[in-house]
């Protein structure tokens, strides 16, 4: 396993009681890059049909997750019911079908009028947007407590992880895979998976490969602290307009949901300090949207990847030319939304004896 972020710590967790499992992280921490640069919010509203039916099963495991003495996440809590508003400025059917969707399943997603938008967030009060939705169960998961609690069970099932060791290539012979070079030697094994994000289409290419795995740069910028981050405050995202928001120590954490192809260097630290076009972009966002939030000061942010197919759907399972090769990547911007499903599916389709909710 190539990549201790949440996807490579996810998989490692269901597949350890069943295989012998080693996780290779080129940085001296797991859960160090895209797994740290997120918002942290669990979105379940979403145009695609897969992601909201993988979106569907992260967040009833993560409402569910044992946190008794002795399991994996105990003392963690990773994750917290905290309401989410999502609205529109001007594509009022944009969530239609999702919405449907969601409701045949039996979650509560409630129109808002003006007045009661202001009551359920007050950020989003005189809010310049056509139409919201009101989604109670929606929440924040924070990836360092999960992902640990990933590491606790895979560690307790056997697996190794092995911190600042740098895959240099992958080890062909014989027409497969069979295992990785690193800047500390040859780890030999019957499947490598790839879970790397940004890095992992240059990792292909390394055995001949041509994977379209893009990695792509977003903002994410924290503000002062401000009057309207009041506790309890949902998160919020006006959809067509790419603009989200949640509470965070007194201020928000906020994105103008800005999107640039962007490569890492080589080695670990992808986070970057913010540009000034994006913090402008975020700033216009913010006044012609939001008029409650006029007064509001950023105080500064961070450039973080996220990695895109071309389909905008997660690669996972085997590789469809190179045996012994396997992907958990391409997970673009929902790994919190949909990483427990998406690892549990990666583990079914690449280690046979795997099965759900197990580690």
């Amino acid at each position: 396993m190539i990549g201790a972020g949440l996807a490579g710590l996810g998989f490692a967790w269901h597949a350890a009681p069943h295989a012998h499992v080693t996780v290779l992280e080129q940085g001296e921490h797991p859960l160090a890059e895209a797994s740290a640069q997120n918002a942290g919010m669990v979105r379940r509203l979403v145009t695609g049909a897969r992601e909201r039916a993988l979106a569907r099963r992260t967040h009833a495991r993560l409402m569910t997750l044992p946190c008794r003495p002795g399991d994996d996440w105990h003392e963690l809590a990773p994750f917290r019911a905290t309401g989410a508003v999502l609205a529109l400025e001007h594509d009022v059917h944009r969530l239609d079908a999702a919405l449907a969707d969601l409701r045949r399943f039996g979650i509560t997603a409630d129109e808002l009028d003006a007045e009661a938008l202001a009551r359920r967030a007050p950020a989003l009060a005189a809010a310049r947007v056509a139409r919201a939705v009101w989604l109670p169960d929606e929440g924040v998961c924070d990836a360092w407590s999960l992902g640990q609690g990933f590491l606790r069970g895979a560690l307790r099932n056997g697996a190794r992880l092995m911190l600042g060791t740098r895959v240099v290539s992958l080890l062909v012979r014989g027409g497969r895979v069979r295992g990785a070079v690193t800047d500390r030697g040859v780890i030999e094994s019957d499947l490598v998976v790839i879970a790397a994000g940004a890095w992992s289409a240059r990792l292909a290419a390394s055995a001949g490969l041509r994977r379209a795995i893009t990695p792509r740069a977003r903002h994410l910028f924290r503000s002062t602290p401000h009057a309207c981050a009041v506790d309890p405050h949902p998160w919020c995202w006006i959809d067509d307009a790419g603009l989200y928001l949640r509470p965070e120590a007194g201020g928000f954490l906020m994105s103008p949901c800005d999107e640039t192809d962007d490569q890492p260097a080589d080695g670990p630290g992808s986070r970057r300090e913010p540009r000034d076009d994006a913090r402008e972009l975020l700033g216009e966002k913010l006044l012609r949207l939001l008029p409650a939030l006029d007064d509001l000061a950023i105080a500064g942010g961070w450039i973080g990847h996220r990695t895109f197919t071309p389909s905008r759907e997660p690669l996972i399972g085997p590789d469809p030319e190179l045996a012994g090769l396997g992907w958990v990547a391409g997970l673009g911007g929902f790994g919190l939304s949909c990483g427990l499903a998406i690892a549990e599916d990666a583990a079914r389709l690449l280690v046979p004896e795997a099965t759900a909710c197990e580690g």
